[in-house]
């Protein structure tokens, strides 16, 4: 939960830049700035939520009436997270109730109630403020007159027009710039695309960038609205005093609605801008901003989530008494530095196993009956096989079928014991008996798998293809060196390609069998 929270973050991230770059493109140009915040706001909040959990489906071609694979929207990203980011929830078992995504989840909730109890308030606030306003009519137009509140827009469903109770004694152009401006608001609906923005502010409340973005937003509803005044013929030079004249009135805001008045620091750069003239080079400028714009949200959209998703309920889980799961606890050993530790948890156990690569951190396995366990989030079944006293003393773990793991039950002294056996290999970082042999083999590719245990033979024949395509990019060897021993007990060796370098991490059997390896760029 918390890995998705940051992705999301990190999306939002990129689209600001990319609303930022573009909203620089549409005032070169003279456009339109506000619908750029509100995409960029929309696309916070559904793009993260649209590529971790959406799966579509293509219609069969009309010919052949064969059905294509869905498309995976995560799996059609290429930019990953950085990988500071994965150990976030890497304590968190595969599979078991995560109690601080259900905690995240609990305050995410709050915080939007809160968020709309607050908005719900101020509602209420704004209506009892409203009953002390006096009612007038300026240049034509009915408003409201506050003694200490506008220029604004008040109310969504029935929107008026409020007014200081200075501007009535403006003189009669100053009246009208402001009349101008506001009814601009109105017949272009800015009232209703804020309240919009807030209701995406709700669903998101915790993400900062999105709070960034409805500040953008709302500046940009006034600047647009500037240029729509001028567009309709106002003085520019008289517009821009009675701007000022606003700014000095200090007006109290009317909360979330569209005010002419703002900040000192916001009030001088509208006026910079509405007094700034288009240069010569306007439309290069502008696309080169629109190019910057439109690669920063390719870059939002190929960010890959992490994947947390949460693992489909079991149907076939059975409920198994705290004396039964006991019976499953203990030790098993799975080779002289690695074990598997299983405990129990609810109504499943957590099974860890050290010193295994493909298992970083533990998985959660429910009953499915007795002695037989499904491990949640991985194709996997847990089978123990028990003593006459009812108490296990294998474990064999199966995926797919074929047996990946043989246990033997073990006393907490052995556990003991291959744990400090892990820890002195690590310590000591010597490389196995016959590891450089087992690398020389590697490097080598024989197409027969001679030399490796079972397993990695048919791991690479599966994956051949696409190993000699990535031996192809990186060219022959050059040299190669030991750099150490990895956390899981792995030798690892760098080795250098005539086009890049790669690292290789592998296992030696006693009998110098090459037992496993994995290598990458």
């Amino acid at each position: 939960m918390i890995a998705w929270m940051i992705y999301a973050t990190l999306v939002a991230l990129a689209l600001s830049a990319a609303a930022f770059t573009a909203e620089r493109a549409a005032r070169v140009r003279r456009k339109t700035t506000r619908w750029v915040w509100l995409i960029a706001m929309l696309g916070s909040l559904a793009l993260p939520a649209l590529i971790s959990s959406v799966t579509l489906r293509l219609p069969g071609m009309l010919q052949s009436g064969a059905m294509p694979p869905p498309i995976v929207l995560r799996d059609a990203t290429s930019i990953a997270l950085p990988a500071m980011l994965m150990p976030l929830d890497g304590t968190q078992p595969y599979g078991a109730p995560d109690s601080v995504a259900m905690w995240l989840r609990t305050g995410w909730l709050v915080l939007s109630l809160l968020m709309l109890c607050a908005l719900a308030a101020s509602a209420v606030l704004l209506h009892r403020r409203k009953r002390g306003w006096s009612e007038a009519t300026m240049c034509g137009e009915h408003v409201l007159v506050a003694p200490d509140a506008g220029p604004a827009i008040a109310g969504l469903l029935r929107p008026r027009i409020v007014v200081p109770a200075w501007v009535p004694q403006a003189p009669e152009p100053q009246q009208r710039d402001v009349l101008a401006h506001e009814r601009l608001h109105l017949d272009a609906g800015d009232p209703l695309l804020i309240a919009l923005a807030v209701m995406l502010l709700v669903l998101m409340p915790w993400n900062p960038l999105l709070w960034w973005q409805f500040h953008r937003l709302r500046r940009a509803i006034e600047v647009d609205c500037d240029a729509r005044v001028l567009r309709g013929g106002r003085d520019l030079v008289a517009y821009c005093e009675t701007l000022l004249h606003v700014g000095q009135g200090q007006a109290s805001r009317i909360g979330l609605v569209p005010a002419m008045s703002e900040s000192g620091s916001f009030l001088e750069q509208r006026i910079k801008l509405m007094l700034t003239k288009r240069n010569k080079w306007a439309g290069v400028s502008a696309l080169v901003l629109v190019c910057a714009s439109l690669g920063m949200t390719v870059f939002a959209a190929q960010v890959t989530p992490p994947s947390g998703a949460a693992p489909e309920e079991v149907k076939d889980a059975v409920t198994l008494p705290p004396a039964v799961l006991d019976r499953y606890v203990g030790f098993y050993q799975v080779s002289a530095i690695s074990k598997v530790a299983v405990s129990r948890s609810g109504n499943g156990l957590i099974i860890a196993i050290s010193a295994q690569m493909a298992a970083p951190k533990p998985f959660y396995a429910v009953p499915l009956g007795a002695d037989r366990f499904t491990v949640q989030g991985q194709p996997a079944v847990a089978h123990f096989v028990m003593d006459a006293g009812s108490h296990a003393q294998r474990m064999v773990l199966q995926m797919h079928g074929h047996t990946v793991l043989d246990t033997q039950r073990i006393d907490a002294a052995e556990a003991g014991r291959i744990d400090a056996a892990l820890a002195e290999r690590i310590h000591d970082k010597k490389p196995y008996p016959g590891s450089l042999k087992a690398l020389k083999l590697l490097l080598r590719d024989p197409a027969d798998g001679a030399g490796m245990s079972k397993d990695l033979a048919a791991v690479r024949q599966k994956q051949r293809a696409s190993r000699e395509q990535y031996l192809a990019e990186l060219g022959p060897v050059q040299s190669y060196t030991f750099t150490g021993v990895n956390q899981y007990g792995d030798d690892v060796y760098s080795v250098n390609h005539a086009h890049g370098t790669e690292t290789i991490s592998l296992v030696v059997d006693p009998d110098g069998t090459l037992a496993r390896a994995f290598r990458h760029r």
